[in-house]
């Protein structure tokens, strides 16, 4: 069964659109459901909506993403979430 979880994202212009969901979307078994950015300033900010089969590879993305030097910032999102072991998942 698959879930849907919500990520905040804010990444500069210069980073590609394609290199971001090409990261995402490299975690087996997390696909991209919804896209929303807006730009503000310098950066790009929006809320991804990720379908992913396990928890764990919610974990995996968040991870992966933060490790990009380009990618100021990746938050979940925490608005009528489910909280395991501190972390908030939002399930829609």
């Amino acid at each position: 069964m698959k879930n849907t979880y919500l990520i905040k994202i804010a990444y500069r212009k210069n980073l590609s659109l394609h290199k971001i969901t090409s990261l995402i979307e490299s975690v087996k078994g997390v696909k991209i459901k919804h896209l929303n950015l807006i730009i503000k300033g310098k950066n790009f900010v929006g809320v991804l909506a990720l379908e992913v089969s396990q928890l764990i590879d919610l974990d995996a993305v968040v991870i992966l993403v933060r490790s990009n030097r380009e990618v100021s910032n990746v938050e979940k999102l925490n608005s009528g979430c489910l909280t395991i072991t501190g972390d908030a998942y939002c399930s829609l």
